[in-house]
């Protein structure tokens, strides 16, 4: 897959879809069997937002018809990543951190002359109307010529200057400038330029106390190496929680026995194509427009093909989980389940729950019922991994990784 198409269905997938059944074995009855759903439909649709959801809701399925579970209790799991935060890793992050938001380490020419391209050392003072504005001041600055760095004919005006020479520039800042007080505002710009300096590639970064002062609100090094650990530290949580809930999740896949009713995939398939059209088709444009802008062209047969495998693949998981679930009794508590809207609310701003639903569902109330069928599915995985025996630091031959 293209990175291009990945990052689509990335997106996708953080949707949350809306809930379409079908029973096991029937026969599909959507008219709409090939080809994206037309950009007449997605209207209407987005028009009579309680037709969208009754084609969603209007299906059933039994899931037992569709699944046959293999073993999910006392699953034996192994990770290679152990996780841990060492010194080293520590270290190496911290250097690698600095020196990419470093600034280039120049040395100088003996360029006289102002050329495009050129990395020239200037001081320079803006004023308007005569009196030096906030921000319009620096001494000592490199600017690359042809950078687009500064207004308009700022860097234009420099080109021919000579070393030592200074200059004033008579420019304006653009109308829909940030500053209001700037906004389309007529000013002078008086620049010396000191000299033509280029980038040093001998040059050593040292990471020291007076760059972490100066870049990351520490007075020492041993302080930013200290933050540097203790995200490190959540960053690996995070991704040991994740990585463990998909390695089960790969290890049910292969363990049960998946089939999908041909009205629960088409339903959902249109519901997935729908809510992205809604998420990204704004203004009038369309499902192609926007493919064809921001996907290099991709066809909309392409993207209903690859949307199609991501759904399979959601299809599959859910069903097994949903199995499980129903297999063990666990239910949909009520207030552990606000509880977790509330954090969903918090962690993406949504203002209220109705958008986060709506944000995740064709409307607000498929969104609904779809988030409730998630969270008694994580119950589920939840269920699955506490009763699994899990290492981690363990190579796919059993083997300790060094």
């Amino acid at each position: 897959m293209k990175c291009y198409e990945k990052k689509m269905m990335m997106v996708l997938l953080a949707a949350v879809l809306s809930v379409s059944a079908g029973a096991c074995g029937k026969e599909k009855q959507n008219d709409n069997q090939a080809g994206t759903q037309t950009d007449d439909k997605q209207t209407e649709a987005l028009d009579n937002e309680e037709n969208a959801t009754a084609k969603a809701d209007q299906v059933s399925y039994d899931v037992k018809k569709c699944v046959t579970l293999g073993k999910y209790s006392g699953l034996q799991v192994s990770l290679p990543n152990d996780y841990k935060v060492t010194k080293e890793r520590v270290d190496d992050y911290a250097l690698g951190m600095a020196q990419y938001n470093a600034q280039p380490v120049y040395k100088d020419t003996d360029k006289k002359k102002v050329e495009e391209g050129d990395t020239v050392n200037i001081d320079y003072e803006g004023k308007k109307d005569g009196v030096a504005f906030e921000g319009g001041t620096a001494s000592g600055y490199n600017l690359t010529i042809g950078s687009n760095s500064f207004i308009d004919g700022f860097e234009e005006g420099l080109v021919g200057v000579k070393v030592g020479q200074t200059v004033d520039l008579d420019l304006s800042f653009p109308e829909n400038y940030p500053s209001a007080d700037l906004a389309g505002a007529a000013v002078v710009f008086t620049v010396k330029v000191n000299k033509i300096v280029v980038e040093d590639p001998d040059a050593k970064f040292e990471l020291n106390d007076e760059f972490v002062r100066q870049n990351y609100d520490c007075d020492t090094v041993e302080e930013y190496k200290e933050k540097v650990k203790s995200y490190l530290k959540e960053e690996n949580k995070t991704n040991k929680e994740k990585d463990t809930r998909q390695e089960v999740i790969n290890i049910l896949l292969e363990n049960s026995k998946v089939t999908i009713p041909d009205e629960l995939m088409e339903a959902r398939l249109e519901d997935s194509i729908l809510i992205f059209t809604n998420r990204n088709c704004t203004d009038g444009t369309t499902l192609k427009d926007f493919l064809t802008t921001n996907y290099n062209g991709m066809t909309e047969e392409d993207f209903r093909s690859d949307i199609a495998n991501e759904v399979k693949t959601n299809l599959q998981t859910e069903l097994i989980l949903e199995a499980i679930a129903q297999e063990e009794g666990v239910k949909l508590e009520e207030e552990a389940f606000q509880d977790y809207v509330q954090q969903q609310m918090e962690a993406n701003g949504y203002a209220s729950a109705e958008d986060f639903y709506k944000a995740n569902g064709v409307t607000a109330k498929s969104g609904e019922t779809y988030e409730r069928k998630v969270f008694v599915c994580n119950r589920a995985l939840d269920l699955v991994i506490e009763n699994a025996e899990i290492r981690y630091g363990v190579a796919p031959d059993g083997a300790e990784q060094s």
